[in-house]
């Protein structure tokens, strides 16, 4: 049995180009703090996007987040807007996202939503592309909002 980080890596090798941003020195990573939108491709029934903020931590290497996602599913009658707080940890040129829900701004809270994850490549300080890991993995991709780096 396959476990869920060996997919979710084997998925993020296969939809992400393999360019790493980040050599193996001793040189700071990106600094990816400041507003994101976000969006993945579900399926042709839903619509998955929302925003993030990062806020750096003292360690460069890990940031304190707040992201708000939004999954409408009309053909379903099912829509979701899903205030949670996160973690984004960073591994050579790969960001892990790790969310924790806290509050449904719509919809009726279920067991079935689960924290929107994130495995992220790396591709510039404006751009992460990778999977939204939840009852699959999904092609997701992370791009800074204009002018808001903090």
């Amino acid at each position: 049995m396959i476990s869920r980080a060996a997919l979710a890596l084997s998925v993020l090798m296969a939809v992400t180009p393999a360019a790493p941003v980040l050599a193996q020195t001793d040189t700071l990573p990106p600094n990816l703090a400041g507003l994101w939108t976000f969006e993945a491709d579900l399926n042709d029934i839903c619509r998955f996007n929302g925003q993030a903020r990062l806020i750096p931590t003292e360690d460069p290497l890990n940031f304190d987040c707040e992201l708000t996602a939004e999954q409408d599913c009309p053909a379903a009658g099912v829509r979701y807007v899903v205030e949670q707080s996160c973690a984004v940890e960073i591994d050579e040129d790969i960001a892990t996202v790790t969310s924790t829900i806290d509050t449904f701004l719509a919809g009726e809270p279920t067991e079935n939503y689960l924290p929107d994850n994130f495995q992220l490549r790396i591709q510039s300080e404006s751009h992460l592309q990778g999977v939204l890991l939840g009852s699959g993995a999904f092609p997701a991709e992370w791009r800074r909002a204009e002018g808001a780096i903090s």
